[in-house]
C-alpha cells in the first residue's frame, strides 16, 4: 500500500513539474475585439524596448484584424528584425505576404498601421500612410461584408525566454461605414487575456488600447 501511496505522490509531482515547466512555452496573447462589425480598423505602434526572442521559430506580433479572416500588423523575429505583413490565409501564398521594414525602427518610435476590407474578398494593409499589400482572402466569400476587428499581442515563444517592455497601441479608431470617417475604438471593451491558450508571462499595462510587456520566464 505504501509503494502504491508513493507511486501516485510521484507521479502527481512529477506532473506538477511538467505542466509548470512548459506553461509558458507556445502561443499566447492579449486580443481586444468588438461586438460590432466594422469596415476597418487603424491606430498607432509604440515599438517596445529590451526586445529579446529566441532564433528558433519564436517571434513576436503585433496586429490588427478583420475578424479571423485577414491579420496585419508588424512582427519580430531575429532573423528579419521587424517586419510587415498581412495575413488573409496561412495555406495559401498569395494570402499570406511579409516583408522585413526599410528602416529598422527604434524603441519608442510610433507607426501607423491601417487595416481595410475592400468588400470584395480582398483586404489592404497600410504602413505609416502607404499600401503594403492588398490581397485575396484564402476562403472565398468570406470578406464581402463587414466584420468584427481586433487588435492584438501575441507571441510564440519556444523556449520561455521572449521578453518585451512597453509594446502599445494608441489612438486606435474603427471605420463605421465603407470609405467613410473613423471613430475611435469601442471603449466598453475589456482583453481576452490570456489568449489563445494562457501561454506567455504578460502584463497589462492598459487595457484599451492595448499596452502590454512580455516578461520572459524564470
Amino acid at each position: 500500500m505504501k509503494k502504491v501511496y508513493l507511486s501516485v505522490l510521484s507521479a502527481i509531482i512529477a506532473l506538477f513539474f511538467t505542466t509548470t515547466a512548459s506553461a509558458a512555452t507556445g502561443e499566447g496573447g492579449v486580443k481586444l475585439l468588438t461586438d460590432t462589425n466594422y469596415y476597418g480598423i487603424q491606430g498607432y505602434f509604440t515599438v517596445p524596448s529590451d526586445v529579446f526572442v529566441s532564433n528558433d521559430g519564436s517571434y513576436i506580433a503585433f496586429y490588427l484584424g478583420l475578424g479571423d479572416v485577414c491579420e496585419g500588423g508588424i512582427s519580430y523575429t531575429p532573423s528579419e528584425k521587424w517586419k510587415k505583413f498581412l495575413n488573409c490565409g496561412k495555406q495559401n501564398p498569395a494570402s499570406n505576404k511579409s516583408m522585413p521594414l526599410a528602416s529598422q525602427p527604434a524603441a519608442g518610435e510610433q507607426i501607423h498601421i491601417k487595416l481595410v476590407n475592400n468588400l470584395n474578398d480582398t483586404a489592404s494593409l497600410y504602413i505609416n500612410g502607404v499600401e503594403s499589400y492588398t490581397l485575396p482572402v484564402q476562403n472565398s466569400g468570406s470578406l464581402k461584408a463587414p466584420t468584427k476587428v481586433k487588435m492584438v499581442h501575441t507571441t510564440q515563444d519556444n523556449q520561455d525566454k521572449n521578453r518585451y517592455k512597453n509594446a502599445a497601441f494608441s489612438n486606435v479608431q474603427v471605420q463605421t461605414s465603407k470609405g467613410g470617417p473613423y471613430t475611435t475604438f469601442p471603449t466598453n471593451i475589456t482583453p481576452t487575456f490570456p489568449f489563445p491558450s494562457g501561454k506567455g508571462d504578460y502584463e497589462v499595462i492598459r487595457s484599451n488600447p492595448l499596452a502590454t510587456t512580455l516578461k520572459a520566464g524564470k
